[in-house]
């Protein structure tokens, strides 16, 4: 096999591989999901979770996620050999380091600015969800019931909007570098559409933050500068990831 044949190979079959990873770009709310029988990482999770529940085990305690995670980074790094092989290329020039990434230690996310204004948003983000749950305002509550899903949202979305920056970040790091076109170009996608889950988790803390500071007269005034700050924070994305948007991702269940 020539050199420019083999590359065309590893290339199509790193692209073949990165449409079937969900877990790379879904927004991970496998409860909305409706694409979950379809879905290895999902399957495998569920049965993990009833293992643990058969030993007694917490299947929500930090200890035992951080295992099942390590066992899942392992599973998929043996999963992606085995098709390397029956692909019938050399496992030692397919590098699979990019699955890695997520799971080895990196740059500290407070290196980079981008992560640090998007972190302080978070931090605002959780001191506003701290004061509406624990307000026990009769008038307050009411204002506020007919919000709980987008609460939920929020709550849910503005921290996965932080984990997909930094991923974006690292990764957009690490390619820079990369001197293998094949491998540079996969690691691109995944930035790229890391940088998409990014923006899109954000924007729907925006219009929630929005429908708060016009529905609740209580946090009107905190909702807006809020929604005032995720714009802000949005266009950065933008500037900083310009291709993200052509990435198409799984997104409240749906592609």
């Amino acid at each position: 096999m020539t050199e420019m044949k083999r590359k065309q190979k590893e290339g199509d079959y790193l692209t073949c591989l990165y449409r079937q990873m969900p877990f790379i770009f879904c927004d991970r709310w496998c409860e909305r999901c409706s694409l979950t029988d379809r879905c290895q990482i999902f399957q495998q999770a569920f049965n993990d979770r009833l293992k643990h529940v058969f030993r007694g085990e917490d299947p929500d305690d930090p200890t035992v996620i951080f295992a099942d995670i390590k066992k899942t980074y392992g599973r998929l790094i043996e999963t992606i050999k085995k098709d390397i092989k029956d692909q019938g290329l050399d496992l030692k020039k397919v590098r699979i380091k990019i699955i890695r990434t997520g799971f080895e230690q990196g740059p500290r996310s407070e290196e980079f600015p981008l992560w640090r204004l998007g972190h302080c948003f978070v931090l605002r983000v959780r001191t506003l969800m701290d004061s509406i749950l624990s307000k026990e305002d009769d008038e307050l509550q009411e204002s506020l019931a007919g919000l709980k899903k987008e609460i939920e949202e929020l709550n849910w979305y503005h921290t996965f909007f932080e984990n997909k920056l930094y991923q974006a970040l690292i990764i957009q790091q690490s390619f820079k570098k990369e001197k293998d076109g094949i491998f540079k170009r996969f690691q691109k996608q995944e930035t790229d559409v890391a940088a998409e889950l990014s923006f899109q988790s954000l924007k729907v803390c925006q219009i929630i933050l929005e429908g708060i500071s016009r529905q609740c007269s209580g946090y009107s005034r905190w909702a807006e500068d809020l929604s005032i700050f995720a714009r802000f924070v949005l266009e950065k994305i933008e500037t900083e990831f310009p291709d993200s948007h052509k990435k198409k991702i799984i997104f409240h269940g749906k592609k």
